[in-house]
């Protein structure tokens, strides 16, 4: 079967196929531990491990999981087979977005790509309700162009190149067919390498992105201590899971893509993931005594 053959199969508008390819896929690109689980480490309840859930009965959690597994699945499938393209090339290809990953990073949409792309998109036939969908992809951005991610810019001393706009090859969520709009890539100025990471993994992190994984972990955190377990330490690891997960995933996505491309974002996201579940978890169980 060919590659467009297999692309036309997973962006297929069926909601059942894309969740199971979605856990398909999702199980073959992050062969490890964080995700599959081994007899020392359980998955995390961020990693959409359904299975788990339900078999504690944490059913809120649950539906949430499938939820967000149906609407990234062909996020997921994008990023799966641009990661077997740039292989196929043998990494020759400086440019798999249409820009040189070293010089710029493109910003990061909760919904761009996924099944509500077509129906949030104000130029769609499918959009239900302009105005609506005008105003949810209105605050669908990354956290770089939020307040808080232009004042830890201010902080960090790095600028935003407002004025150099860096095309790309990705399709922004308005964009038709007769009318393609491509999202822009940003570069920065900074003085250090770690100003640059920390604008990068901001543009790498949706602000949806940041509530959705922020709500799971609130309705996890509900299940396990309406369950018995521990008030302050249940949502203090809750809390560090989440953080340590944003901060593993932003900074190790942006290394991996800047050097090494979309094939690069995938090894660095799995082990920003791998962090965010491993660092709390050994902490926790070093002080659980003092809870």
């Amino acid at each position: 079967m060919s590659i467009e053959a297999i692309v036309k199969y997973y962006n297929a508008d069926k909601t059942r196929q894309i969740f199971e390819d979605y856990r398909q896929l999702h199980n073959r690109i992050t062969k490890n531990k964080t995700f599959q689980g081994t007899e020392e480490t359980e998955p995390p309840w961020w990693s959409g491990d359904v299975g788990k859930e339900v078999a504690e009965k944490d059913f809120l959690c649950t539906n949430a999981l499938l939820a967000m597994a149906v609407l990234n699945g062909p996020t997921n499938v994008d990023d799966f087979f641009s990661a077997i393209k740039q292989i196929k090339t043998r990494f020759k290809d400086k440019k798999p977005d249409g820009y040189d990953p070293k010089v710029a990073q493109h910003p990061f949409s909760f919904f761009r790509g996924t099944v509500l792309h077509e129906y949030l998109n104000p130029n769609s036939e499918k959009c239900v309700d302009k105005k609506w969908a005008g105003k949810i992809i209105e605050k669908d951005v990354c956290l770089l162009d939020t307040k808080f991610g232009r004042w830890l810019l201010k902080m960090i001393n790095v600028q935003k190149n407002i004025t150099d706009d860096i095309s790309t090859n990705i399709d922004d969520i308005t964009s038709t067919i007769k009318y393609p709009i491509k999202v822009n890539a940003y570069s920065f100025k900074s003085k250090n390498a770690f100003g640059d990471l920390t604008a990068r993994a901001l543009t790498r992190t949706s602000k949806y992105g940041v509530y959705a994984l922020t709500g799971l972990g609130a309705l996890h955190a509900a299940h396990e201590i309406a369950d018995g377990e521990e008030v302050i330490k249940t949502i203090g690891q809750t809390v560090a899971e989440i953080g340590t997960t944003l901060v593993g995933t932003g900074y190790l996505g942006a290394i991996g893509y800047k050097y090494y491309g979309p094939f690069g974002s995938l090894v660095g996201i799995g082990i920003g993931s791998l962090i965010g579940s491993e660092l709390p978890e050994l902490f926790f169980k070093q002080d659980s005594k003092s809870f």
